[in-house]
């Protein structure tokens, strides 16, 4: 099974020119499903949403996303407190979790907020209730993912310090659950790596971004493939003119080890 993820598109920032090599190549690597973990769009307008809507259409495959703190209504001071992902829900309510493939099972779950009483608003937030209800579902599929916006705890490599609220609790509740996966996005950069936790651990894998807002990084996405109990995973990563297969990594979910050493994260 092979999925694409992508996270950090930002319609209203983003770069043509790598939203046609993104299509071109997913194109080509012929998965069965595309995951976005949130910032589909830059402000929370209509017209970015609609851009999204369009450009998920014409990957033309299942797809499946969950939102980030940039798609809610960034100047609509009212609907960002009070309606926050309406517009996300009218736009892209038809690209919701769970969704499975094969052997495969991926949740969502919403890390992003409209407003909150700290500092950077931006900055995730996990409410501990949703994701027991997510982890308590009792699932067949042998592999389980979880995708949000912002990572439970800070990538060790990446360019972007996070702090998400109530994320190291999140993190110890994942690592003890049958999900052995964590799809991210809000760093711009991509990176896996094994997050061990004193109930057992999981895999978190973050992904770069496809827009115009840089971080040191070139744009990128990630390619997941599954065989049995190996997970593989590529950073595709834009050199200008086209997506070139940059980072490799392999993990043993049902060991919970990294199967070769990881590519760099900075290229």
């Amino acid at each position: 099974m092979r999925l694409v993820h992508l996270a950090d598109i930002h319609f209203g920032a983003a770069d043509p020119h790598v939203l046609e090599a993104a299509v071109r190549t997913i194109g080509d690597v012929a998965p069965h499903m595309v995951i976005v973990s949130g910032d589909l769009t830059q402000s929370g307008k209509h017209r970015e949403f609609e851009a999204a809507e369009e450009w998920l259409g014409r990957l033309g495959l299942p797809c499946a996303c969950t939102p980030g703190n940039h798609d809610t209504p960034m100047f609509k001071l009212h609907h960002r407190v009070l309606n926050p992902f309406g517009r996300y829900q009218k736009y892209l309510s038809g690209f919701a979790f769970p969704v499975r493939t094969g052997p495969i099972r991926i949740d969502g779950l919403n890390t992003a907020r409209g407003w909150q009483v700290r500092r950077n608003w931006a900055e995730g937030s996990v409410d501990l209730d949703d994701l027991d209800a997510v982890l308590s579902e009792n699932a067949p599929e042998k592999i389980r993912l979880l995708t949000c916006h912002h990572p439970f705890v800070p990538p060790t490599d990446a360019p972007l310090h996070t702090e998400t609220r109530r994320g190291r609790r999140a993190s110890r509740k994942l690592g003890q659950s049958p999900v052995q996966v964590l799809l991210t996005g809000h760093v711009h950069a991509p990176q896996a790596e094994l997050i061990r936790t004193p109930e057992g651990g999981y895999v978190s894998v973050t992904a770069g971004t496809l827009s115009m807002r840089l971080r040191d990084v070139p744009p990128s996405f990630n390619i997941l493939d599954f065989d049995g109990d190996i997970m593989s995973v590529a950073a595709f990563i834009h050199d200008g003119r086209r997506f070139v297969r940059k980072i490799n990594s392999a993990w043993n979910l049902s060991r919970m080890e990294q199967l070769r050493p990881p590519g760099v994260v900075l290229v």
